[in-house]
């Protein structure tokens, strides 16, 4: 069986004044590295944004498609269209 732990009040959960003590030295380094870490993993997604929303895909090439599938592909369309209404 479990032990309780004496550094949490069992009816609330919440820490006791030691282990809060004990946390204090480090709150401010974590925060910092969070910080630090928060914010390379946020730069680095922006940038990554920004670059693709700066391409247009006008090097990629479109292959050609013909007039009856072209069709085929807008009446499927429609029927799922109308189906999801």
């Amino acid at each position: 069986m479990a032990q309780p732990d004496k550094y949490y009040n069992k009816y609330t959960y919440q820490m006791s004044p030691a282990m809060l003590r004990a946390r204090r030295p480090y709150f401010w380094k974590n925060m910092g590295a969070f910080g630090i870490l928060g914010g390379i993993s946020l730069s680095v997604y922006l940038y990554t944004y920004n670059f693709l929303m700066q391409d247009d895909f006008e090097n990629i090439p479109i292959p050609p498609i013909k007039d009856e599938d072209l069709a085929a592909l807008r009446r499927e369309y429609e029927e799922k269209k109308q189906l999801s209404k």
